[in-house]
């Protein structure tokens, strides 16, 4: 029996969340995760040589899941205007049997959740979706993103309507793709400007747009993005094998790109959430003071059941090797429980 069938196994016999898992199948999973997570360093480099059209391809396709198969995408809107405009929109597919916010995610149906904050919060959508794949088109009733690399439409009835483009400097893209043993990971993340309308009003920023296929259990994790006026940009991800915070990561990333789109890796970073729903993140020649100002929960469950709540955050003090900036907007991430 392998790693995720021993897993899965456990799961249909414990019958309760929280219980956790022995420590033999958990020994292996934290081992694996972390050759992957060491495996991974190369891979953007060699994968940006690789053909545009064929990771457009990857980001408009379907993939054809395995036991413990996710696919979803993420596309994630902040301003860079100062009026703290925000949108998410978030879709994906699971091989098992799984609801998200109570919205089936299975086969060709996708749970689809999209919400913005533009003046006020707002969920323009929460519902499972038939969607419909072409070259360069991904569809459903309520939403539709097509388009080639680098430019690219979304159309979300009265919620948006956004153009992409690529961006004057800085990495426009990254992918990723790595397997060990029975765990798979694939990525592609597209960083780009965007223009348009959310909620009927102008907006003009930044835009991280999102495609993962994932064959290994959600487990407990943490990201980050923000975005200042002069589009530089910090991203953070930590992999825990525990709840939030507690005890060591597997994994952890963090970049700063500053405005020139020279990209800067920072060493030695944690993010702590503090009272009253404020958040500090700190490491080696960096600090972010942050504050909630809008939040939106989301709860999958299937074999297993998993938290992932977002949170809109605004950046009020921000230093990096000594120099210090404000008017920073983006989003953070805590995830935690466990599904396979």
């Amino acid at each position: 029996m392998g790693l995720l069938e021993e897993l899965a196994a456990e799961l249909d016999s414990i019958n309760a969340y929280g219980k956790g898992f022995s420590k033999g199948p958990g020994r292996v999973l934290a081992k694996n995760l972390e050759r992957a997570a060491r495996l991974a360093k190369p891979f953007p480099r060699v994968l940006r040589q690789r053909n545009l059209a064929k990771l457009d391809d990857f980001f408009f396709g379907r993939q054809a899941l395995p036991p413990g198969g996710k696919e979803y995408w993420f596309i994630d809107l902040a301003s860079t205007t100062g009026d703290k405009a925000q949108l998410v929109l978030t879709f994906g597919s699971s091989h098992f049997k799984t609801r998200v916010n109570g919205q089936d995610a299975q086969n060709e149906k996708v749970a689809a959740v999209g919400w913005y904050h533009s003046g006020k919060r707002k969920v323009f959508l929460e519902k499972s979706l038939l969607l419909e794949t072409g070259k360069g088109v991904l569809k459903t009733d309520a939403f539709t993103f097509r388009g080639a690399y680098p430019s690219y439409d979304l159309v979300a009835g009265k919620a948006a309507a956004i153009k992409f483009s690529k961006p004057a400097r800085g990495l426009p893209y990254e992918a990723l793709a790595i397997s060990v043993g029975a765990l798979e990971f694939k990525m592609y993340n597209l960083y780009l400007d965007a223009s348009g309308t959310i909620g009927g009003k102008k907006f003009a920023g930044s835009a991280y747009v999102q495609k993962v296929v994932v064959v290994a259990p959600f487990i407990p994790w943490n990201w980050a993005r923000l975005v200042f006026e002069d589009s530089s940009a910090l991203d953070f991800f930590a992999v825990r094998p525990q709840r939030r915070d507690i005890g060591a990561n597997l994994f952890h990333s963090a970049t700063y790109r500053l405005a020139s789109g020279k990209t800067v890796k920072l060493s030695d970073c944690r993010l702590r959430r503090l009272a009253k729903d404020r958040w500090l993140l700190e490491g080696k020649g960096v600090t972010a003071y942050m504050k909630t100002y809008a939040f939106k929960p989301f709860v999958i469950k299937g074999r297993g059941e998993f938290h992932y709540d977002e949170y809109m955050v605004e950046c009020t003090d921000f230093a990096f090797k000594n120099v210090r900036k404000q008017a920073g907007i983006g989003l953070i991430e805590d995830a935690y429980g466990f599904m396979f």
